[in-house]
């Protein structure tokens, strides 16, 4: 009998029928290069589910905002603001420079609200790096 694979391995399989989540606002050409850089990179639909992430984070109660701290206990597991916004900056940076434009068109708006409610501090550094670099 041959050995089953971990459950790790199917995590981001798809199920018949589920769809898979798409950036909101993009055109058919950014979708497309995203697609790709999915396909290479990550799994179907990081980039969206990335982006809903970070809007949510800088939506959310400004206790996690502005608490590293409380930001865990709101967000744990891969939705942490970190790795989703990182997600965000790899795609803008492997993205062709239409798409990525695009991209980040969608995502300079979230960046600059985060920048207006978050009180610099060394517990949100590495995360105010992440929007410092192109």
């Amino acid at each position: 009998m041959p050995r089953r694979r971990p459950d790790r391995a199917r995590v981001h399989r798809r199920r018949p029928g589920q769809s898979i989540p798409q950036v909101t606002g993009a055109s058919a050409p950014t979708a497309g290069a995203i697609a790709r850089f999915e396909r290479d990179h990550f799994h179907p639909g990081a980039v969206a589910r990335a982006l809903r992430c970070w809007s949510a984070f800088v939506h959310g109660p400004i206790r996690a905002i502005t608490d590293s701290e409380s930001c865990h206990y709101f967000y744990g597991g891969w939705d942490e603001p970190d790795w989703c916004r990182g997600i965000l900056r790899d795609a803008q940076r492997a993205l062709p420079a239409k798409a990525a434009r695009e991209l980040r068109a969608l995502v300079r708006p979230l960046d600059e609200l985060y920048l207006t409610r978050a009180i610099p501090a060394p517990g949100n550094a590495s995360l105010r790096e992440l929007l410092d670099t192109p």
